[in-house]
């Protein structure tokens, strides 16, 4: 007996557009990037592009993982004089890329220090302000306050603190509400020594 194979039924689907349905498919994405967006051009496939502005599409064709053993044959054949080495033109030539400044541009867009997105929750906060008002830098006693909660440890504060005050953001608001002088060494007696547990 032969099995019978249900098909279901194609039905069109009036709720979708067909025309940005196309451009998705056809669209290679957005570059966010604005150097790249402004030397990027439409007509050339992604690989052109690339190797024009001197980047890689793919590192690990680029690059290549190193074959020791046919390196090692090759040494051998040369050492023993079996094969002459023959460097073609284009192997002495060096690659200049017809767009390389987007390389510089990329480079220098690296170096610059990036502002940190880093900031700790009010809760934390509230709780650590209360602790530095109380005890300054003394970690000591803050492990012994009957409102450390989360049982940190001596050293837990210590890098919590030291998190909050390197965020200027809001180490300036507590510095300010404390009428304390900002951008500047507080006069607390364990401020920048690693000594406060003996």
């Amino acid at each position: 007996m032969k099995i019978r194979k249900v098909h279901r039924r194609n039905r069109y689907r009036y709720n979708v557009n067909r025309k940005n349905l196309n451009r998705k498919h056809k669209s290679t994405g957005k570059i966010k990037d604005p150097v790249f967006k402004k030397l990027w051009e439409e007509r050339k496939r992604p690989r052109t592009n690339f190797k024009e502005m001197g980047l890689s599409v793919n590192p690990n064709k680029t690059i290549g993982i190193p074959n020791y053993k046919a390196e090692r044959l090759r040494l051998t054949k040369l050492v023993n004089g079996f094969v002459e080495e023959q460097l073609t033109e284009e192997e002495l030539q060096e690659f200049k890329p017809k767009r390389g400044e987007v390389i510089n541009q990329l480079e220098e867009l690296a170096k610059e220090k990036g502002d940190t997105k880093l900031r700790l929750p009010k809760g934390v906060v509230q709780h650590l302000s209360y602790f530095l008002d109380k005890y300054q830098l003394n970690y000591k006693a803050m492990v012994m306050d009957r409102r450390n909660h989360y049982q940190w440890t001596w050293k837990q504060f210590r890098s919590k603190i030291k998190q909050f005050m390197s965020i200027p953001e809001q180490f300036n608001k507590y510095l300010l509400k404390k009428n304390l002088p900002i951008n500047e060494n507080l006069s607390w007696s364990e401020y920048e020594s690693d000594s406060e547990w003996k």
